[in-house]
């Protein structure tokens, strides 16, 4: 038995598990990349129960949320509230931000620099204007509905410096694109308004939900994405974050929408809906919390311990956080900085 065979055999209950979970990339996992498998629906087959049980999950879930704005974001994939904060408290929140000074990490993607922190509870310790925010029930809830598992996101503060590396590169971001192969939740609250200067927030409203049309066109990428070799397009992304073209919008009857919006706005999406991050005409930055949602999308249950869960989630994230940190520290693909984030 050659090593090839013995390492597939060794990492056999992986790809099993990942195709039970989260797991998409076509590359990486033989399964979920499998030419012939996708050919007879597997990938069709996972969307469908996915966003199935996706919205039982939040049928359970609509207690926590106005009806108006369940309406909405089950309609248009994403729920906009502009003021969100008082006068009071979102000068507070800025002020303690943009006056934050300790490590995080950066780096670069296109002519964008992204300046990150991960808010644990020990950097949230640190910050009352955020730990006010995170606990805010208002955000709680609707978070906790929208990602359909009822807990609370990861958080971050995210500082986007645009124009910021003139070395021409690729900016997977400014593609659009659908995160993943079922519904998850992020969420900004945005500390600058956003226009055409600074690179506004574009989405889709509609493409969330599974029409003939987009299942169509995710049984056509499911069986590019699992082409080998010199018949895999190197131009194209195989990690099961699909890109889209203006055509293939256009057929699917989709229209893209630049959410423009003032400072103290909050933006909750789903994105498996397509977006994605607006050009920026000119040398500008733009500050939010960043929140992420993500969950197996096969269990058909939600957490009855909210608080508790997240607690777990988070310090299973810090790990992984680690782990990956040293790979890229090491290559060069990222940098941590010490200070307070560029303005």
């Amino acid at each position: 038995m050659n090593s090839r065979f013995l390492k597939k055999i060794y990492l056999l209950p992986k790809w099993l598990l990942e195709l039970v979970s989260w797991g998409k990339s076509f590359k990486n996992n033989p399964i979920i990349g499998s030419f012939w498998l996708n050919r007879c629906g597997l990938h069709v087959a996972r969307v469908v129960i996915a966003h199935g049980l996706f919205r039982f999950r939040l049928f359970l879930l609509s207690p926590l949320i106005p009806a108006e704005d369940r309406r909405h974001f089950r309609k248009y994939g994403f729920v906009l509230k502009r003021n969100f904060l008082s006068s009071d408290d979102f000068e507070k929140l800025a002020h303690e931000l943009q006056n934050y000074e300790d490590g995080g990490r950066e780096f670069v993607e296109g002519t964008t620099l992204t300046q990150r922190v991960f808010l644990t509870g020990a950097e949230r310790e640190k910050m009352p204007s955020i730990r006010a925010l995170i606990e805010n029930p208002k955000l709680d809830r609707l978070m906790r509905y929208c990602s359909s598992k009822n807990r609370r996101p990861l958080y971050y503060v995210e500082n986007l410096c645009n124009h910021a590396n003139v070395v021409p590169r690729p900016d997977p971001q400014r593609d659009m694109h659908a995160d993943t192969f079922h519904p998850c939740v992020k969420g900004w609250l945005y500390l600058d308004a956003t226009d055409d200067l600074n690179g506004p927030f574009v989405y889709v409203p509609g493409s969330h939900r599974l029409s003939w049309r987009r299942l169509k066109w995710e049984y056509r990428q499911s069986l590019e994405a699992s082409k080998r070799g010199e018949a895999r397009d190197p131009q194209r992304y195989w990690d099961g974050s699909f890109r889209v073209t203006t055509a293939d919008l256009e057929e699917m009857g989709f229209e893209p929408k630049a959410l423009h919006v003032p400072a103290n706005t909050l933006l909750v999406a789903n994105v498996y809906g397509f977006h994605r991050r607006g050009e920026a005409r000119e040398q500008s930055h733009r500050m939010t919390v960043w929140m992420q949602a993500r969950d197996n999308p096969f269990n058909p249950l939600f957490t009855l311990w909210p608080r508790s869960t997240a607690t777990m989630f988070e310090w299973g994230w810090s790990k992984v956080l680690q782990k990956l940190d040293k790979a890229k520290l090491a290559s060069g693909e990222q940098r941590s900085f010490v200070g307070k984030f560029t303005r």
